[in-house]
C-alpha cells in the first residue's frame, strides 16, 4: 500500500470533538460528505491551513520530507492546492481582469529577475483556457463579466499553476451548469490519471461525490461517523450514513 500523501493525526476540530486521524493516498479521488455543518467543512479548511484545529496537526508526506501545515502558506509551499467554496468573497478578485486573476499567487512563476513574464503568464492562461473549456472575449475583460462557472475555471486553472500534488476542492461546481460540471469532472479524472495529483473534494452536490469519488468519509458532530469504500458507494448509502444510520467502514 502507498505511503500517506497528506494526513490528519489526531485532529480535534473544535475543543472537546473527537479526535480524527486519516490519511490520503497518492492518486486517490476521497470525498467529504455530511449534514450541513458537521465538520465536512472544517476538516477541508484544516487541510488547507485556513482552520485552526482545536489540537492535533495536518503533514503533507513528499520524497524530500514531511511538512506541518499551520497555514495557507505551508499548504502552498507543500504543492497543495486549495479552491475555496465562495469564489465571490474569497476567491476572484472582481475589479481585476481574467488574466490578471490567474496569474496572482502564481507571481514568482511568472516572473524572471523580479520582472512580470506577460508572454509566460498569457501562454500559461491559454493552456488552461483549452483544456478548461473557458470561455471570455479577451484576457483582460473583468472576471466579473464572465459566467460563474467560467470564474470557477479561472480559480481552478490559478491554483492549478501552481502544480500541486495535493488538491483540496471545496464545492467546486457550485453554482455551475450541467456542461461545466461535465468539464470539470473530466479535467479532475485527468489530473490524477495524468499528473498524478491527489484530491479531496467536500460537495454538497452528492450525486457528483458518487460519481467521481474512490472513497467517501462522512462526518457528523465533528467527527468521522462512517467511511465509504467504492464498491459500496452508492447514493441510498450515503444519505443513510449522513444521517447516521451506518458505521460502514472501509480500510
Amino acid at each position: 500500500m502507498p505511503d500517506p500523501v497528506i494526513e490528519a493525526r489526531n485532529l480535534a476540530l473544535i475543543a472537546g470533538s473527537e479526535a480524527i486521524t486519516e490519511q490520503v493516498k497518492r492518486q486517490e479521488i476521497v470525498g467529504l460528505a455530511g449534514l450541513d455543518g458537521h465538520g465536512q467543512a472544517m476538516f477541508l479548511e484544516s487541510l488547507a491551513g485556513v482552520h485552526q484545529p482545536a489540537s492535533g496537526t495536518v503533514q503533507v508526506h513528499t520524497e524530500t520530507g514531511t511538512t506541518q501545515i499551520k497555514s495557507l502558506k505551508d499548504a502552498a509551499l507543500a504543492r497543495v492546492g486549495y479552491l475555496p467554496s465562495d469564489r465571490k468573497k474569497n476567491g476572484i478578485f472582481a475589479g481585476l481582469s481574467v488574466h490578471d486573476n490567474f496569474r496572482l499567487g502564481n507571481l514568482a512563476r511568472f516572473s524572471r529577475f523580479g520582472w512580470l513574464n506577460n508572454k509566460a503568464s498569457h501562454n500559461g492562461l491559454n493552456s488552461y483556457r483549452d483544456d478548461l473549456s473557458m470561455a471570455y472575449a479577451n484576457r483582460n475583460i473583468p472576471i466579473s463579466s464572465l459566467s460563474g462557472g467560467n470564474q470557477q475555471k479561472v480559480l481552478l486553472a490559478r491554483a492549478m499553476a501552481l502544480d500541486p500534488s495535493v488538491m483540496l476542492l471545496n464545492d467546486p461546481t457550485r453554482g455551475v451548469d450541467i456542461q461545466t460540471r461535465q468539464t470539470l469532472y473530466g479535467y479532475f479524472r485527468k489530473a490524477v490519471a495524468d499528473r498524478g495529483m491527489t484530491l479531496v473534494m467536500l460537495s454538497t452536490e452528492l450525486d457528483e461525490i458518487v460519481e467521481l469519488c474512490d472513497r467517501v468519509i462522512v462526518f457528523r458532530d465533528f467527527g468521522i461517523s462512517a467511511r465509504l469504500r467504492r464498491d459500496a458507494l452508492t447514493m441510498e448509502a450515503l444519505m443513510s450514513a449522513m444521517f447516521g444510520q451506518t458505521t460502514q467502514a472501509t480500510s
